[in-house]
């Protein structure tokens, strides 16, 4: 054991000596004989007391992933060509890219918020709303470990999304349960390499409020939880609460405010606001489909049939994995179930791209129960 702690102490001198890139033979010795274990690539088309000998490990493991974070982990742009976009990665390597590199030990994890990127036309795989390409977003990487150093669950694992985590904007003076990734057609990518998981977040562009000051909010949610985070309503500031029983990190955003544009911040707050048929980012098209009866024969795709639950917060959560496509869905009971008694089918989600068209669809029987399903058309 002696020599163990020997070959840490050495390592974490060396380590925390460099000032250039290390050396393959020393990121190898760091990331392999340290964490003793080397995980394999699981890809996605998606609170313990430790001995001493534990703590003194999970320790070098905490300092440097701050100290290394720039080269530990995979960049930004390699964790978008694992998702074959080369655009995104492109964009990521730009000028207009922000590196930030920061990570937070929360609860049983530590978080770290690699980069961020906004622009047009920087995706390969483009959100649509209504039918229509999202072409203004923003895309953030984050990467998600356990503190103790064993690895996350590959997507293929049962425990795999247990806990859930919700990443989300938000913005400095705005509600976070009426302005976040849900409201702002939001949607993630994820996968898990090393026992380390990375998720792109994606939304809508978030630059306008540069001047009003942006947040990037992790936790054990499904959806924004008001336990996992302070809000002052007098300063608009968003903290994260050091006694949810969970983890909850919130980064500032370092924005340049010269490109805020109010004016459209102002306009596009106002479409969150408008009532369903005068929102531009409302599903009314999605209702038209449904009216229309296009969707009124779709076969359910046996395997993604699932049971759901209604959260804290009045949400339902439905991810995704199959031939057609992956992702996660977040409506709310109301908005699907809350205006008529008659209501209990509800297309909630179209996805389209150039070879194929899916739904989402969230349904409730006589006794409350409800299930999702990705649903296509015969």
């Amino acid at each position: 054991m002696k020599n163990n702690h020997d070959n840490v102490d050495m390592l974490l001198r060396r380590t925390l000596s460099i000032t250039e890139t290390p050396d393959p033979e020393l990121v190898q010795r760091v990331k392999y004989n340290i964490i003793k274990e080397e995980y394999v690539l699981n890809k996605s088309t998606v609170r313990r007391s430790f001995g001493t000998v534990a703590a003194a490990v999970t320790a070098f493991v905490l300092i440097t992933t701050t100290a290394l974070a720039a080269w530990y982990f995979l960049k930004p742009s390699e964790v978008a060509d694992k998702f074959e976009n080369s655009a995104l990665s492109a964009a990521f390597e730009s000028e207009g890219a922000v590196n930030i590199n920061e990570s937070v030990t929360s609860g049983d994890y530590i978080i770290t918020l690699l980069a961020i990127v906004s622009g047009k036309d920087i995706t390969d795989h483009p959100a649509y709303s209504n039918g229509e390409v999202l072409s203004d977003r923003t895309y953030a990487v984050t990467a998600i470990q356990k503190a103790d150093g064993s690895p996350m669950p590959a997507t293929m694992d049962d425990d795999y999304g247990n806990p859930p985590f919700y990443v989300s904007p938000y913005v400095k003076g705005l509600k976070p349960w009426q302005v976040n990734a849900h409201t702002m057609n939001g949607g993630y990518s994820e996968i898990v390499i090393d026992g380390v998981m990375y998720r792109i977040l994606d939304c809508d562009g978030i630059m306008m409020f540069a001047d009003r000051g942006v947040y990037i909010g992790i936790s054990t949610s499904s959806f924004y939880d008001s336990q996992a985070f302070s809000f002052n309503e007098q300063t608009g500031e968003l903290k994260a609460n050091p006694d949810y029983d969970g983890s909850s990190v919130v980064f500032k955003l370092p924005l340049d405010e010269k490109y805020a544009d109010s004016e459209r911040a102002e306009q596009y707050l106002k479409s969150l606001e408008a009532p369903s048929g005068d929102n531009e980012n409302s599903n009314s098209d999605i209702a038209g489909y449904e009216i229309e009866g296009i969707w009124d024969n779709a076969i359910a795709v046996d395997s993604t049939v699932r049971e759901l639950t209604v959260g804290a917060n009045g949400e339902i959560n439905y991810t995704y994995d199959c031939e057609y496509g992956s992702g996660t869905v977040i409506a709310m009971f109301d908005d699907c179930f809350g205006d008529s008694e008659a209501a209990r089918s509800k297309i909630v989600a179209i996805m389209q791209d150039d070879n194929s068209m899916y739904a989402v669809r969230f349904s409730m029987d006589d006794q409350g129960v409800i299930t999702g399903a990705i649903v296509i058309l015969e």
